[in-house]
C-alpha cells in the first residue's frame, strides 16, 4: 500500500468510529428487515440515510453514554430516533427494533476491530519478503484464526415479535457488515484475541528493538480482568464505556502502531 494511502490508525479506534460503527449496524439490520418485507422500504431507507456519523454530536453521544443507564436506550439509539422523526415520523418507531444494548457495542467492538486489522495485514504483508521480520509474520499468523473466532456479530434473543424472522435478519445484516454471524457469548474468543495481541505486539517491539515501549502484558492483564468480571456483554454499559473501550483500543491501537513503525523501518 502506498504511504499516502495508509489510514490514520487512530482514526480508526477513535469514539467517532465506535459510534459510526453502532450506526452502520443499525442500518444493515433496518435495510435487511426490509430485503425480507418486514419493513416499509422507505422506512428502511429513511433510517439508512440518517445512520452516517457527519450528522451526529459525537462527544454528546460519549458524554450521555458514560452516565447512561444500562436499562435506557443507548444515547447513539436515542439521537438517531429523534434524527429520524424529523423527516418520517413513522420509521423513528421501526429504529432499533433489535433492541439489545449490549449487542450494539459488543458488535461495534468487532467492527472497528476488523477495520484496524485490515491496514495491519497490508502492512504484514509488505514486510513478507523481509528476512528481519520472519518472526512478526508467523505472530501474525497465530493471531489471525483467534481474530476470525472474535470477530463475529453476535445477537442475543430479543422482545422483537414472534412473525420477524430474527434469524435470517442477523445473517443477512452480518453479510453487509463483512462479517459472520455468531449465537454464542464468545467471551473467551475475546480474551484469546486480547492475549494474541499482547504477544504479538511484544514480537514487534522486540524486534524493532523498543523493549522500553513494553506495557502490552498491563493491557492484556487488564482486558482480562476487565472481561473475567463483566464479561464482553457488561451488566451495566457504563463499564463497557469506562473501561473496555479505553483498555481495548489502547491495545489494538499499540500492536497497529507499533507495527506501522517496523514497517517502515525495515522499508527504509
Amino acid at each position: 500500500m502506498n504511504d499516502a494511502l495508509r489510514p490514520d490508525l487512530s482514526s480508526l479506534l477513535d469514539e467517532r468510529a465506535l459510534v459510526a460503527a453502532m450506526l452502520r449496524q443499525e442500518a444493515a439490520l433496518a435495510q435487511a428487515q426490509a430485503e425480507l418485507g418486514h419493513m416499509p422500504l422507505g422506512d428502511a431507507q429513511s433510517i439508512v440515510n440518517t445512520c452516517k456519523v457527519d450528522l451526529f454530536d459525537v462527544p454528546h453521544i460519549m458524554r450521555d453514554s458514560l452516565s447512561a443507564s444500562s436499562q435506557a436506550e443507548p444515547p447513539v439509539i436515542k439521537h438517531l430516533r429523534e434524527s429520524v422523526r424529523l423527516f418520517n415520523p413513522a420509521a423513528a418507531a421501526a429504529v432499533y427494533a433489535l433492541n439489545h444494548p449490549a449487542d450494539l457495542l459488543c458488535n461495534a467492538l468487532a467492527l472497528v476491530t476488523h477495520d484496524v486489522l485490515a491496514p495491519m495485514a497490508a502492512d504484514i504483508q509488505a514486510l513478507g519478503a523481509v528476512p528481519a521480520a520472519a518472526e512478526v509474520c508467523l505472530a501474525w499468523e497465530r493471531l489471525q484464526p483467534v481474530a476470525e473466532r472474535a470477530l463475529r456479530l453476535r445477537f442475543l434473543p430479543t422482545s422483537a415479535p414472534a412473525s420477524l424472522p430474527l434469524r435470517d435478519v442477523q445473517l443477512l445484516a452480518a453479510r453487509a457488515l463483512g462479517l459472520p454471524s455468531a449465537l454464542s457469548e464468545g467471551t473467551e474468543d475475546w480474551m484469546s484475541l486480547g492475549c494474541e495481541l499482547g504477544v504479538f505486539t511484544l514480537c514487534v517491539q522486540r524486534v524493532a528493538g523498543q523493549a522500553q515501549a513494553m506495557r502490552a502484558p498491563l493491557w492484556v492483564a487488564q482486558w482480562l480482568t476487565e472481561l473475567s468480571v463483566h464479561t464482553i456483554r457488561p451488566a451495566e454499559s457504563r463499564d463497557f464505556w469506562r473501561a473496555q473501550w479505553p483498555l481495548w483500543s489502547t491495545l489494538t491501537l499499540a500492536a497497529a502502531r507499533s507495527l506501522r513503525e517496523l514497517t517502515c523501518a525495515l522499508k527504509t
